[in-house]
């Protein structure tokens, strides 16, 4: 499986956010040659690169820095304010949840090169989103929450909660959130259909 440019670049921000220029550097230079190369050449956003980077990448951060278990989670967050501030920012051109996920639907294969999402609306509010076809991993799952959970509150949903409920790493069939909002304090979708049928992309 292949992810696109902007998570490796994110991730990168993210660590220099956390940590700052130098001591990212130091770690950068302490990677095997591959990890290096990535790392110190041009990250395109608009390129492909093989998931295992960034999960390798990811993991190898978080020992180096010592950080706690919320570090994967908190780099999808970073995600999402770097993606939809910039590049990927269409998909808040209606700020309200349902319509974020509506929006991010149509951009699967901008993110990811197999697999998809099933996002089901099951109540006011409520959303029952599913991974299909993509294998979970420590590094990626948290990384979505993290992002779900971002964009959400950049789509103004209020009291907001998103939480993993299953995942394939321990033998599900899919990688599965629910997600939930107030629908009274949060913006309404522009359309009231219930059920998104075609894979998105978180």
């Amino acid at each position: 499986m292949r992810i696109k440019g902007t998570s490796i670049a994110s991730f990168l921000s993210f660590l220099e956010a956390e940590y700052g220029a130098f001591r990212v550097k130091e770690f950068v230079a302490a990677l095997d040659s591959t990890l290096k190369r990535r790392c110190e050449g041009l990250v395109l956003a608009s390129a492909f690169y093989p998931v295992e980077e960034l999960e390798s990448l990811a993991r190898l951060a978080r020992a180096h820095f010592g950080a706690d278990e919320t570090f994967f989670e908190k780099s999808g967050a970073h995600n999402a304010v770097f993606g939809l501030g910039g590049v990927h920012k269409a998909l808040l051109a209606r700020p309200t949840p349902l319509d974020f996920l509506r929006a991010a639907e149509r951009s699967w294969t901008q993110f990811i090169d197999e697999g998809g999402v099933d996002a089901t609306v099951v109540g006011d509010g409520k959303v029952r989103l599913r991974f299909e076809g993509v294998r979970g991993s420590d590094v990626r799952c948290a990384r979505t929450t993290g992002f779900l959970r971002r964009s959400l509150e950049l789509a103004g949903a209020q009291a907001l909660v998103v939480r993993k409920v299953s995942c394939t790493e321990r033998a599900a069939p899919f990688c599965e959130w629910q997600i939930v909002w107030d629908a009274l304090l949060s913006p309404a979708p522009m359309s009231q259909t219930t059920t998104i049928r075609r894979p998105i992309a978180i």
